[in-house]
């Protein structure tokens, strides 16, 4: 069993015994007597039933990705935010669907006893479960990622391994028989996993060691520093991009089979979702008229697949309109409706059409506006490539970058939010699509609740 399936197996395996040790609590203050096995079964299926949409909205929450130092900082917000959203379904779900049984009061405390028990399963008891023997491990690897994974593994309990050493690719270069202080140092430390850049022209001269050693004698693991940040993070390191590495994972054809299914998906929710817009839209052209009386919509130019222009539209939330081509600043300021529109991104709605025309797609890289584009296309190596593909309304780096800049240029921001475009590139598929899509549902409930 993989790192990742082993954790993932005992956060839903956790997850079940706490929501069925809930329900036995629940029972039991409720009638302040040893549950009956006919008092069991009468409420196990209901019950059930919701465990099962609690577990499905945890996994759309995030609270099943990787556990890494940044989702745990974010852990406890998580949670209560999530169960907040429970707690809706679960009123829901027993108005819509009549049990045969008297819910409200055992609901109350269900939810409450299980709000209880996650939050010390997932805080305090899982951390129990984390590796307890630590393989050492050798990091050769340079640069502010080298530095940022060497964090995470060391400060993590999830992990198998920790680094005891880290060298650089200048002590790699300038230590003189570097092969015997590297054999010195693996036997010394005891290192059992090497993680190295292995296609890093720095270490062209001691790979066929390290490849000896890991293959030939099988002295420790040896693990490709690129593969092992992208796994981590879920993101591509910058560093590792060259024009080989474009060749062989980024291609503007996206299969046919792929292409067809998520362009008949696209038609099919822009069709269905237009029809609750019907209602939607009238209300927000009166409330925009009412409020200032100018034009309800406005297009701007972003830039489409393959670098080509597209007009997106959306309903009008500023003061005025700019087409955002020409200029990276505008005097325009966003009015008391138009934060209501964005915070519960109704102003987007329009957008259908676009979805409709085949502009955008609802899954993939935002689109940006073109000077902006420019600017970063200057600064940042390969930016350009993340136009091979249809831009979205919604895509990986939205769901998981955190720092993506706001409106503002930022270069540094920027480079960070093309490693998850990038990322996205690389394995889209019908699966990541739909890993997105219910995921930004997600956010924005969280958004519109906060």
């Amino acid at each position: 069993m993989g790192e990742r399936t082993r954790e993932l197996f005992i956060l839903i395996l956790g997850d079940a015994v706490c929501f069925t040790v809930a329900l036995w609590l629940t029972l039991l203050v409720r009638y302040a007597e040893w549950p009956s096995s006919e008092n069991l079964q009468s409420h196990l299926g209901p019950f059930l039933l919701l465990s099962a949409l609690w577990i499905t909205i945890f996994y759309i929450a995030g609270l099943y990705d990787k556990h890494t130092l940044f989702l745990k900082n974010l852990l406890l917000s998580r949670i209560i935010s999530t169960q907040v959203i429970n707690i809706v379904a679960a009123a829901i779900l027993f108005i819509v669907i009549p049990f045969g049984i008297a819910p409200k009061t055992n609901l109350v405390i269900y939810l409450l006893v299980s709000i209880v028990l996650i939050t010390v399963w997932r805080l305090f008891l899982f951390n129990y479960f984390s590796p307890k023997n630590k393989h050492k491990a050798l990091l050769i690897a340079d640069g502010s990622e080298a530095v940022e994974l060497a964090d995470e593994i060391n400060n993590n309990d999830r992990y198998n391994y920790s680094f005891v050493r880290i060298l650089d690719y200048n002590t790699v270069l300038s230590t003189e028989d570097f092969e015997t202080k590297l054999l010195k140092v693996i036997s010394e430390e005891d290192i059992k996993t090497i993680v190295a850049d292995t296609r890093s022209q720095h270490l062209a001269e001691i790979m066929p060691l390290i490849f000896d050693l890991s293959f030939l004698r099988f002295e420790f693991v040896l693990l490709d520093f690129n593969k092992l940040y992208e796994d981590t993070f879920d993101h591509i390191p910058l560093s590792s991009l060259e024009y080989e590495w474009f060749v062989s994972y980024i291609s503007p054809d996206s299969g046919f089979i792929y292409t067809f299914l998520k362009r008949t998906a696209d038609i099919l929710m822009a069709l269905f979702l237009l029809i609750p817009c019907a209602i939607v839209f009238p209300v927000v052209i009166a409330a925009i008229k009412l409020s200032d009386r100018g034009v309800i919509f406005y297009t701007t130019k972003r830039l489409g697949q393959f670098n080509q222009p597209i007009d997106i539209i959306k309903f009008r939330t500023m003061t005025g309109t700019d087409n955002g081509a020409t200029t990276l600043n505008t005097k325009l300021e966003v009015t008391r409706l138009g934060r209501l529109l964005r915070k519960t991104r109704i102003d987007e709605l329009p957008q259908l059409i676009n979805v409709l025309k085949g502009d955008l797609s609802f899954i993939g890289p935002r689109p940006e506006l073109p000077a902006r584009a420019k600017v970063y296309a200057d600064a940042i190596p390969y930016y350009n490539t993340r136009h091979f593909i249809k831009p979205g309304l919604s895509g990986w780096a939205q769901i998981n970058d955190y720092n993506a800049p706001r409106g503002e240029v930022d270069i540094d921001l920027t480079k960070n939010k093309l490693s998850y475009d990038l990322y996205y590139l690389k394995h889209r598929s019908l699966f990541l699509d739909m890993q997105i899509a219910l995921k930004t549902i997600a956010t924005l409930l969280m958004r519109t609740g906060s």
